[in-house]
């Protein structure tokens, strides 16, 4: 029966079996089950099955490093994460009837394009005045994501501004989505990619 890692923390969750590694805890699943880790633990998006009890420390060994510096740096802090959605043909619609400089006819794209960008940047103005850290979108990502770790008492009133943003985008053709709390992982992604 192979192990499942689930996530790591810099000490060991009581109810989990763990497996140390200098500054860091590998936390496996429980034979009966348990599957819930500590707030300040870094969850995998999948966990990761090992044969044995020495694949998951090799495996910890060659990460430790950054899983330590990352654990230290959330610590305290909540994962938000949110899109920004583009309906281009309804986008393009409501720019033909609101921007003045748009000339009857002209192509909407290039317009269509900078609102996204000024948009996308009002966001980040918002996101970095609580974040601690961030995974940005690529540059004209469909939809555009980020991912922001938050120190827990700061999550309620982001989460409400970044919900007034998304109620003054509406029926523009961009929507701005936050996800439900704690189910964004795009932090853990990024910490884990081996790339």
């Amino acid at each position: 029966m192979p192990l499942l890692l689930l996530g790591v923390g810099l000490q060991k969750a009581p109810q989990l079996p763990a497996v140390r590694v200098g500054r860091i805890s590998g936390l496996l699943a429980g034979w009966r089950g348990a599957a819930s880790l500590p707030p300040s633990a870094l969850r995998l998006p999948e966990p990761l099955g090992f044969a044995n009890l020495q694949e998951v420390r090799a495996w910890l060994v060659a990460r430790e490093p950054r899983l330590a510096t990352a654990l230290h740096a959330l610590s305290g802090c909540r994962e938000v994460g949110l899109e920004l959605h583009e309906d281009a043909p309804r986008h393009a619609a409501w720019l033909r009837q609101r921007d003045k400089g748009l000339a009857p006819g002209a192509q909407a794209d290039p317009a269509r394009v900078a609102r996204r960008l000024f948009i996308g940047q009002r966001v980040e103005t918002i996101l970095s005045s609580e974040a601690r850290a961030a995974v940005r979108p690529a540059p004209g990502a469909d939809p555009a994501t980020w991912s922001v770790a938050v120190p827990r008492a700061a999550v309620e009133r982001l989460r409400a501004a970044l919900e007034l943003e998304a109620h003054r985008l509406a029926g523009t053709g961009l929507s701005l989505r936050v996800s439900p709390p704690g189910k964004p992982n795009g932090l853990a992604k990024a910490i884990l990619q081996d790339a």
